[in-house]
């Protein structure tokens, strides 16, 4: 678990740069090696060649050998890193430099070799002068190269050393000018009221910062909804229960005063009849709040349709025989199956039977059925009451609203949880006037799958 990005980069990243530079170095070191040979050898040569040319001319000039001699014997000295040797073709010693002269390699192969001379390894390049015949040796201690290599490899271990703390210095820089949009989100957001809810302002964000200002304003979003919500139902629950409360009240009120026993029990029927509608009208407000809750469906399954339908209307009949409306059902397709929730339908069909009996006059019809179109499942419930204009027809859906001069008891969100159900399951709803008598066709369309 990362507790800190700042200082999971800052280590990171220097840990990665020691690493690479190490890397850097050894390779270096192994590369100078490899370019550092090549060039002392090619070094090695060129003395080769210079004291071919120097043994030639002491040959042919005795007096020049003289002074070659003295030159050669002033650089005679046992902690000099460069000899050389030089035989005549009869094996004889004619010239030398440093007195290692006296550890003849004579016989050392031509060309380029590594020979131990008084447990000291030295490069050596030996060759006949195609003139003469002389054989000539020169030979370089190894530990000139390998100090060349260390001394370059200690020369980038000092650079290394001395850059690191500046290192250190610019990635923490970059790091914090790279996190300053995180630290402005996290101040814009400590430093909100809790009310306020609006969208964060997303300018010159990084592209890595984008997502999650974009799922901290999605989920402020819902969050508003949610408080408008709740804000909504308390209002309306405020609203619709003032009036029933009040009435409640005053009906208890006039069965305590009331000595007349029929003035008296008509008044607490009239406070049971009060109490259900206060009851329905909170079962209404609480199954809306849940609904407008939800975004999509949980618990989705494939539903039968038709047996929700049955176990609903058989649950409606008593209040239907109550006001002597007859319900009757067509006889269904055999494929009703839809995928929903099984809770969410049952409201849905039991709120769309219980309108129809609630503004269905006495001695009416209830006409229910379920039937395919193209590739959808159709409920319809057709009923012979007063009807609603067409004009009014998209208004009955909101929240609240009942017809002027309806007789029927109701909260007026009935309709409103229809639709927010329908619009879950993703199902069209259609209101349509009978052709042949008064009354209200309510068609809702499911698709036989989401």
């Amino acid at each position: 678990m990362i507790h800190s990005i700042r200082q999971f980069l800052l280590v990171s990243l220097l840990v990665s740069i020691t690493i690479a530079s190490s890397i850097t170095a050894v390779g270096n070191f192994l590369l100078d090696q490899r370019i550092l040979q090549p060039h002392m050898d090619e070094h090695l040569i060129k003395n080769f060649s210079f004291i071919r040319i120097i043994t030639r001319l002491a040959k042919n000039n005795s007096a020049a050998q003289t002074e070659i001699r003295t030159s050669f014997e002033f650089e005679n000295n046992e902690q000099s890193n460069i000899f050389f040797q030089v035989y005549s073709s009869t094996g004889t010693l004619l010239f030398y430099a440093n007195s290692l002269a006296g550890k003849q390699i004579k016989n050392i192969k031509n060309g380029f070799s590594d020979t131990y001379i008084d447990k000291t390894l030295w490069r050596t390049f030996a060759n006949y002068d195609p003139v003469t015949g002389d054989k000539i040796i020169v030979a370089e201690r190894y530990n000139i190269r390998d100090q060349l290599v260390d001394n370059i490899a200690r020369n980038n271990i000092y650079i290394l050393v001395f850059t690191y703390p500046l290192f250190g210095i610019l990635i923490w820089l970059i790091i914090t000018l790279a996190l300053r949009s995180v630290t402005h989100v996290a101040n814009e957001i400590s430093n909100r009221a809790s009310t306020n809810l609006e969208p964060l302002i997303a300018k010159n964000v990084p592209v890595e910062i984008q997502p999650l200002v974009n799922e901290l304003n999605r989920l402020f979003l819902r969050l508003k909804h949610a408080f408008e919500r709740d804000k909504r139902f308390a209002g309306d629950a405020a609203h619709e229960l003032r009036t029933p409360l009040a009435a409640i009240k005053a009906q208890a009120q006039v069965a305590m005063r009331e000595t007349d026993p029929v003035a008296k029990q008509l008044a607490l029927e009239k406070v049971i009849q009060g109490v259900d509608r206060s009851s329905h009208t909170v079962t209404q407000l609480l199954t809306l709040s849940r609904l407008d809750h939800e975004e999509q469906l949980n618990d989705i399954h494939r539903i039968d349709l038709q047996q929700i339908v049955t176990e609903i209307v058989a649950l409606l009949v008593p209040a239907a025989l109550e006001k002597n409306i007859t319900i009757t059902m067509s006889n269904s397709p055999r494929h009703t199956t839809i995928l929903g929730n099984e809770i969410s339908l049952s409201i849905l069909v039991r709120n769309i039977v219980d309108n129809a009996i609630r503004y269905t006059p006495r001695g009416g019809i209830i006409e229910i059925a379920i039937f395919n179109q193209a590739d959808n499942i159709v409920l319809q419930v057709t009923d012979t009451g007063p009807g609603i204009p067409e004009e009014l027809r998209h208004s009955v859906f909101s929240r609240f609203y009942r017809i002027l001069g309806s007789e029927s008891q109701g909260s007026g969100l009935g309709l409103a949880i229809v639709r927010q159900i329908a619009t879950l399951h993703h199902a069209t709803i259609t209101l349509e006037a009978p052709e042949t008598h008064s009354g209200l066709i309510f068609n809702i369309t499911f698709p036989s799958e989401l």
